[in-house]
């Protein structure tokens, strides 16, 4: 580290020389054989990355036993800047062989809005204390030392472990419920069946017993006719005709108490019927819920994102614009919000453009306007950007000349 705080414009491009210290302080080259990665940020969610892997160096060149960094359209704001040293270490304990260490510091460079206190390169220095490259031997490490490596490895398999059982509960329950669809599903069209044949039979038993009464009330009116007609002659064959004409009434009354019975046996089908569906529908809503539980538990933990913001807008330009983002690895849920805040003064809501949930952009004035990119299940891998509104302007040909379309028209930004 440096003893005096350099200032650099915060738009400026610069060039840092990091030099690497071990414990004692003592200044070393990483080894060729160690991948390691420097990362830059000022505030969390914008970061500038310098690396090796493989040999290959990005956004950084070698310089003897330092390393030049050089920032070029970096896009940090104003405030401290930091860095972080990451370094891939060869470790049999690790399940893959290697072990990842980190050194973060803060830095002695303040990015401004005023002018560079100084030009030229920037000297810094960062620990890394493990830089010698050979792989760790057993007696590197203290039994403690050793349990404490393994415990990732451990609790990330009994992790695994869990999920697995979870998975597989949460499948079983699926099963259990289609089962008890299917199984209430067969009982319903079984009980429809019956009810339906009970009710056919009712009705046919009602139609036999309305012809049956007819047939005695035909009988009742010949005889009575008969009686009438030989009133005089046969008192005790009149007395008897009324006799069975009073049996066959009786007989017409009952014959029609079995056709009403029937009729509200079959009613009461019909609203069994209606609850054994209405159970069938609760039963499915129960199944889609623990499909979608399975879908959720089975679905990738997210692990990052990645956010791809538009250009500078033009005030009143139709075209619409969008926050590109995605959720890191592919397969996770792809839940993000949207959250903007700040902008020009006078606009909506203090605010020079609305993003919509699905990151459209609509642009309300000039200036700038932040948006946090927020992942639903990993908020930690939020990301801010800014969108940038411009007014429209005239553009120029030439200095005295306006520049038109095809069509003669003036152009605007």
């Amino acid at each position: 580290m440096m003893d005096s705080i350099r200032h650099i414009n915060y738009k400026s491009d610069f060039i840092v020389r990091e030099r690497f210290r071990d414990a004692s302080g003592a200044f070393v080259a990483i080894p060729q054989e160690v991948d390691f990665e420097l990362r830059y940020w000022v505030k969390p969610g914008r970061y500038f990355v310098a690396s090796r892997s493989g040999g290959v160096y990005t956004n950084c060149t070698p310089d003897g036993d330092a390393l030049l960094v050089i920032f070029k359209d970096h896009g940090f704001c104003e405030g401290i800047l930091k860095h972080e040293l990451h370094l891939r270490l060869v470790n049999g304990f690790m399940p893959d062989g290697i072990q990842d260490v980190y050194y973060p510091e803060d830095m002695a460079v303040q990015l401004w809005h005023l002018g560079d206190d100084a030009l030229g390169v920037i000297e810094s220095g960062v620990v890394a204390a493990y830089t010698r490259g050979l792989p760790f031997t057993f007696d590197d490490f203290t039994q403690a030392q050793i349990e404490v490596l393994q415990r990732p490895a451990l609790d990330a398999a009994k992790k695994a472990d869990a999920a697995t059982q979870r998975a597989n509960t949460a499948a079983g329950e699926a099963e259990r419920l289609t089962r008890e669809l299917s199984n209430t599903g067969a009982r319903v069209v079984k009980d429809c069946t019956e009810a339906t044949a009970e009710a056919r039979t009712a009705t046919s038993n009602a139609d036999t017993a309305t012809g049956e009464a007819w047939a005695a009330t035909t009988d009742a009116r010949d005889a009575t006719a008969r009686v009438l007609k030989q009133a005089q002659e046969l008192d005790t064959a009149s007395a008897a005709a009324i006799k069975d004409c009073d049996a066959a009434t009786a007989a017409a009354n009952k014959s029609k108490a079995a056709a009403d019975t029937a009729a509200r046996n079959a009613q009461d089908a019909a609203v069994a019927t209606q609850s054994e569906r209405e159970l069938t529908e609760q039963s499915r809503q129960r199944l889609e819920a623990v499909a979608d539980r399975a879908e959720l538990a089975a679905a990738p933990v997210p692990d990052g994102l990645r956010v791809d913001s538009p250009a500078p807008l033009t005030l009143g330009n139709p075209v619409p614009r969008f926050i590109m983002a995605r959720v890191l690895p592919a397969g996770a849920l792809q839940n993000i919000i949207f959250q903007a805040f700040g902008g020009a003064a006078g606009s909506a809501c203090g605010q020079s453009a609305f993003v919509a949930p699905d990151g459209r952009i609509l642009p309300l004035a000039p200036g700038v306007t932040h948006v946090h990119v927020i992942p639903t299940a990993g908020t930690r891998f939020y990301k801010t950007v800014e969108v940038r509104v411009v007014a429209p302007a005239l553009r120029l040909a030439a200095p005295s000349a306006l520049r038109l379309d095809a069509a003669g028209n003036i152009r605007l930004t």
